[in-house]
């Protein structure tokens, strides 16, 4: 095996990984920006949940045990795909 040829898969060698890395890092990339809107979602999700909260916390406290039950089931499926 000459020099020539040598350097040529090496090279070649090279190329492959950089290209693979470069694929591992878009596919990084594109679950952190997923992550990142689904934070974004879950943030505003929990401002008008708080939001609820305040503003109707009289009739809140006045639910049934079932009723609350049933509220809090929903709320921890909530957003569940």
């Amino acid at each position: 095996m000459d020099v020539g040829t040598l350097v040529i898969v090496t090279n070649t060698l090279v190329l492959l990984s950089t290209f693979i890395a470069t694929l591992y890092r878009i596919k990084i990339e594109r679950e952190q920006i997923h992550t990142f809107k689904s934070n974004a979602k879950a943030k505003k999700c929990l401002e008008s949940l708080r939001k609820y909260v305040k503003s109707e916390r009289k009739s809140l406290s006045s639910i049934e045990k079932k009723d609350i039950r049933e509220l809090f089931d929903y709320l921890e499926n909530l957003g569940e795909y």
